[in-house]
């Protein structure tokens, strides 16, 4: 399998894949979704709440608050204590008063590495003499436990069944100035007009230009985060797990 970056920021990646199956790209695709640890929030003590929602209903927004994640630093809870101690637990507290808005900036961590990925997601709205105060515990977990700790979004698609145009690149989706050819776009002998870019793309992954409808080896791979880690971390560490599944099995055998 060959891979070349073909967009990339901090939270969003786009992927040129050749020479490999369908499987493969789907199997980095449910890693990604279902098996990269994220911190979430998944007790809350709440001491007190005189506001006009339920205890229950605030803790399940406090849970779905996404959390920056140091994989370095913190353990699964089911390798150490369960969540019951710094090795792989942070703890977060909140108290507010109203009248106010009261947003995600609001909960104090105990590590700074581990915080909300962004102070204004709104918690709850408190009206005048309303008060809420809780601690909570953030643990690592993954998107089969849970949603709220799935990593982002990621999808694949064959590079051949992407919608093409004369002005618009198949590979990034990019307008491409000029047209190529007299031919009319799906008939014999037209090609669709691929940006400089992707062209170098393709050509570093051995591709002189773009595949027909009968490869069914290469895909555009994307993958989106939540903001927990960058899409180049998660996608790193959804292939170590998978090369860790494989070297078991291979034990095994």
């Amino acid at each position: 399998m060959k891979i070349k970056v073909i967009e990339e920021t901090p939270t969003h990646m786009k992927l040129l894949m050749v020479d490999t199956l369908p499987a493969v790209a789907n199997a980095i695709r449910r890693t990604v979704l279902g098996e990269v640890p994220v911190m979430a929030v998944d007790t809350v003590t709440m001491y007190e709440n005189t506001s006009v929602m339920f205890d229950e209903y605030i803790a399940h927004r406090i849970g779905l608050v996404p959390l920056t994640t140091d994989l370095k630093t913190y353990k699964n809870p089911a390798d150490c204590c369960d969540g019951n101690c710094s090795s792989c637990s942070v703890d977060l507290n909140l108290d507010e008063s109203g009248p106010k808005v009261v947003y995600s900036s609001s909960m104090k961590t105990t590590d700074p590495k581990v915080k909300p990925v962004s102070g204004k997601i709104p918690i709850i709205e408190l009206g005048p003499g309303e008060r809420i105060r809780f601690e909570a515990k953030a643990v690592l977990g993954n998107g089969q436990g849970h949603a709220k700790w799935q990593v982002g979004n990621a999808h694949y698609s064959y590079i051949s069944d992407v919608p093409q145009s004369n002005s618009i690149c198949p590979i990034c989706e990019t307008e491409v100035k000029g047209k190529k050819g007299d031919a009319e776009p799906g008939s014999k002998g037209w090609e669709p007009n691929v940006c400089t870019s992707c062209k170098k793309a393709l050509t570093a992954v051995g591709k002189k230009k773009m595949p027909t409808k009968k490869d069914r080896t290469g895909f555009i791979f994307t993958i989106e985060t939540n903001g927990q880690m960058t899409a180049r971390q998660a996608i790193q560490t959804a292939i170590n797990i998978l090369g860790d599944k494989v070297k078991k099995l291979e034990s095994q055998l």
